[in-house]
């Protein structure tokens, strides 16, 4: 997994973040989140980003050369909005944070090589920020994605920190990764990211970049509750069907 980038231009420190960086905070693919990232540029809803190459160790311990586009300043910020609000509008808010922590990042990195100490004033335009998503999302996405983003994004009047998810919350219990809910539960780990958009289970940010936290009892209540309310696999079909969350496979079957 590639770490978040202070990229040093002409002696300030330029704040970038990658399509790999986004699609590990969001939990997608990287192949997906490129494909996305053309497709919007294609419209002309996003500006295509740079790209660069960058060396990685393969499995076979062999330097491995791959192309990355890396989004950057003002422009790149809203882009990468863009596309977090298309791949999962319900995960918006974590790009926001994450370019708020690289702001962060970005404000100590100056005041520890300011030759005097000096009292930071670290300006994140916040309500601008938020403000700006939901016109992000007016441009690139239909109403249904505009009905999701209302429900997990809040446009503050005068507070300075970023909106949070309506399903971030400080519920008490066990906050495990997804991919040990999905093992927990029996389903997969899509399923599970699915599953806390539509039961809105409670979930906490790690404070990085690989993602969410997910409270275990209240993603197991919402396993139990999709079953029960799924019809199990029968003759031909072997996934379960929910009417409004529709197919899926209950890994606990094939054991």
């Amino acid at each position: 997994m590639t770490e978040p980038t202070l990229t040093l231009v002409s002696g300030t420190r330029q704040l970038s973040m990658t399509h790999k960086e986004i699609a590990d905070l969001v939990g997608s693919r990287h192949d997906n989140v490129k494909r996305t990232i053309e497709r919007l540029a294609e419209k002309g809803i996003i500006q295509l980003p740079p790209t660069e190459v960058c060396g990685r160790i393969n499995k076979l311990g062999k330097e491995q050369k791959e192309s990355v586009y890396r989004f950057g300043g003002e422009q790149g910020r809203r882009d990468s909005i863009v596309v977090v609000a298309q791949l999962c509008p319900e995960f918006t808010a974590l790009i926001v944070d994450r370019w708020q922590e690289l702001e962060k990042e970005k404000g100590q990195a100056q005041i520890s090589a300011a030759p005097t100490p000096v009292q930071p004033k670290l300006v994140f335009h916040l309500n601008e920020g938020i403000a700006q998503i939901a016109r992000v999302v007016a441009e690139a996405t239909a109403s249904a994605t505009m009905k999701a983003m209302a429900e997990v994004i809040t446009l503050p009047a005068y507070q300075t920190e970023p909106a949070t998810p309506a399903y971030f919350s400080h519920t008490k219990g066990e906050y495990v990764p997804v991919s040990k809910a999905a093992w927990e539960t029996g389903l997969s780990d899509s399923t599970c990211r699915k599953l806390i958009g539509f039961f809105k289970v409670p979930v906490r940010s790690n404070g990085g970049i690989r993602g969410l936290l997910v409270n275990l009892p209240e993603m197991k209540k919402a396993a139990d509750k999709l079953l029960r309310e799924s019809t199990a696999p029968a003759g031909k079909r072997k996934r379960w069907s929910h009417p409004q969350f529709g197919n899926f496979t209950y890994y606990a079957d094939l054991i």
